[in-house]
């Protein structure tokens, strides 16, 4: 009877230090101000806003908030339920309280034992003629002929920690509006990437759409770069994008595997 028995206490041993272990490296990340739970990531794996969110239902946490510019205070999550109404697959954390005025702006909140902002991205002049020229070669390729370049946001970052830093590009033209129901001609919304790899630079289209026609059935987004983080605690910042149209919008979440970007999380939600 004592070896069952010994058994029995190794194996409740070993569940207690596996369930330990999850706790300590379960990380959670939400949209600020809405509270949507972008996702998760717990053992080597990336977790979606459902199971995230279950596994915040009855669990009170606290939140660093997160811009482009650094932290910007602290958030406290309750517990966190689907919004069945719009988007069932999409969960939102219930918030108590905060410490910050960025719970009122556009934000991230993580949740994670390490620091999510290791490094921090430097905003760059958004009329700097290289980077112009990149953006209209990407567009002609696209489709666009004489493409109007706006570049809306310019930042040098080293996302892997290799010394070296990447360029993320944002670039939008909408001429019926800043968030149109329809695009016409020659409208875009694009993330872009620059890396050096050995003596070349190679432009990665991240995510974004381009009409060189008109679309009548089309609802067009507009993408910006939300954030700069390090959410599974690798060392290595993931690309945070949001997305919006005119009835709602969303966020991707981008890793870099073997230098290009490489989509791991979505959420959407509208009407």
């Amino acid at each position: 009877m004592r070896l069952p028995l010994l058994k029995f206490f190794l194996w409740l041993a070993c569940t207690q230090l596996v369930n330990a272990a999850d706790k300590v490296t379960f990380a959670s990340f939400i949209e600020l101000p809405w509270s949507y739970v972008i996702g998760g990531h717990s053992e080597g794996k990336w977790l979606t806003s459902e199971a995230t969110g279950k596994r915040l239902s009855e669990t009170a946490i606290t939140y660093r908030v997160f811009t482009l510019a650094g932290e910007a205070g602290t958030v406290a999550g309750a517990n966190a339920a689907p919004n069945a109404d719009v988007c069932p697959d999409v969960w939102m954390q219930s918030l108590t309280s905060h410490t910050t005025s960025g719970v009122r702006q556009h934000a991230i909140g993580v949740h994670a034992p390490w620091d999510p902002m290791p490094r921090k991205s430097r905003a760059s002049s958004l009329t700097q003629e290289v980077y112009v020229q990149a953006m209209k070669a990407l567009l002609n390729d696209q489709g666009i002929e004489r493409p109007e370049v706006t570049l809306t946001q310019l930042l040098r970052v080293d996302l892997d920690g290799d010394g070296t830093d990447e360029v993320l590009t944002t670039a939008t033209r909408y001429l019926a509006s800043i968030v149109p129901s329809t695009p016409r001609a020659g409208d875009y919304s694009v993330v872009t990437l620059r890396t050096v790899i050995g003596t070349k630079v190679e432009t990665q289209l991240v995510s974004g759409e381009v009409y060189p026609k008109g679309d009548l059935n089309a609802a067009p987004n507009t993408y910006e770069i939300a954030g700069l983080l390090d959410l599974n605690g690798d060392g290595t910042l993931e690309v945070l994008i949001r997305t919006s149209y005119y009835e709602g919008g969303g966020m991707t979440v981008w890793q870099m595997q073997k230098g290009v970007l490489v989509q791991v999380l979505s959420i959407e939600c509208g009407a």
